[in-house]
């Protein structure tokens, strides 16, 4: 109704306009209250209301998944940031109770779609740096922020540890995963042992770190602390910048963290690395940044065939592979996909080869026409029996 209606005084039942003071008072009454009544539309605050509740039940719900995933197959897991912003879960300290448990059971649930996508470290065939099975995919740097809490517990016991080294004319990032030693430290300080000794499976990579067997990670007020002796950092680095951020990748990869690296040097703050000042406090760099464009993880032969598989980024995702065998001669050469315009993702592929002795390469092929740097590559050697 959109126009207004009058309404007049009520009528009299009997029609002999004989009602009682108090009848006619009531009913003059009523009349004036019908008479300021304006029905209104109630379809617009119904749905408004309804609106309302559902969004409430849509955020329980996803509070109840976030839940979820957080206990998978009777043990807690954080979502960690580790291996040059990779995505994987890390065991936590604590256990969950006996009902989440076994709500985390059914095959269904969003906890067993996590845990069946965490990768395993497990060692690489002979002549190849180990690599973690199920490697997960990249995510651009500063797209995926993780911190442990202050004092946290940092992970440990893992079979293996990444380790970054340096290759090339103007270094770059390479990683690999190394068995380290120090069975009752943290993986963080493992690696950044490992890192210190030197020593990268891979002849091409460098380091200009020494060994400090003694060195530490803790992690305090929202930041890893390293600690090293003077003398590991000694000397002159080619990029005393690159090394710093090898270190850097190192820890927060093995940590599982994304939190900013705090160096001291003999327990001091403020420290000088390779002659060179060094801020207290240093970030990631971006991963286009410093990374390699392309490293190789894993180099397996088979029986007349060869897989192999790495991470890497290039422009519109299409890296270039060959292969070569003893006397240099070129095999095989073809495309490969990984991620794509500074985006760090897995690739994979399986070349037929005879029985020989070759090396791999992969590179992001340049795309400035021959004007700028000469692309680094990664390559490997191996044999097909």
């Amino acid at each position: 109704m959109t126009e207004d209606t009058p309404l007049g005084p009520l009528p009299d039942p009997d029609g002999d306009d004989e009602l009682s003071p108090t009848a006619r008072q009531l009913r003059d009454a009523l009349a004036a209250r019908a008479a300021g009544a304006r029905p209104a539309d109630r379809l617009e605050e119904i749905r408004m209301t309804s609106r309302s509740n559902r969004r409430r039940s849509r955020a329980w719900v996803a509070v109840a998944g976030a839940a979820a995933v957080v206990v998978v197959g009777g043990g807690g897991y954080a979502l960690t940031q580790r291996d040059g912003g990779d995505v994987t879960t890390v065991a936590a300290s604590t256990s969950p109770s006996p009902s989440a448990s076994a709500s985390s059971a059914s095959p269904a649930s969003p906890a067993t779609s996590a845990a069946s996508s965490a990768p395993e470290e497990t060692p690489a065939p002979d002549g190849t740096s180990p690599a973690p099975r199920g490697t997960p995919r990249s995510t651009p740097a500063g797209s995926v922020a993780t911190s442990a809490p202050a004092g946290a517990a940092l992970p440990s016991g893992s079979a293996t540890v990444p380790v970054y080294w340096l290759g090339g004319s103007s270094p770059k990032l390479f990683r690999e995963y190394v068995r380290a030693g120090d069975a009752g430290a943290d993986d963080a300080t493992r690696a950044l042992r490992a890192m210190l000794a030197g020593g990268p499976g891979d002849p091409d990579y460098t380091s200009p770190w020494s060994a400090d067997p003694t060195a530490t990670v803790t992690s305090t007020g929202g930041r890893l602390v390293v600690d090293l002796a003077a003398s590991a950092a000694a000397g002159r680095a080619a990029d005393a910048t690159a090394a710093v951020q090898q270190l850097v990748y190192t820890v927060t990869a093995a940590a599982g963290s994304s939190d900013p690296v705090e160096i001291r040097v003999d327990g001091r703050p403020e420290p000088t690395l390779f002659g060179e000042a060094v801020a207290r406090t240093v970030a990631r760099a971006p991963q286009a940044d410093v990374q390699a464009p392309a490293w190789i993880t894993g180099v397996t032969p088979g029986s007349g065939s060869v897989t192999v598989t790495g991470v890497g980024t290039a422009f519109e995702g299409t890296l270039l592979y060959t292969i070569t065998d003893a006397s240099g001669a070129e095999v095989a050469r073809e495309a490969v996909q990984a991620g794509a315009n500074g985006t760090f993702d897995d690739f994979s592929f399986t070349a037929q080869v005879g029985p020989g002795t070759y090396t791999v390469a992969v590179v992001a092929p340049d795309e400035s026409g021959g004007e700028g740097a000469t692309p680094l590559a990664d390559t490997k050697g191996f044999t097909v029996s």
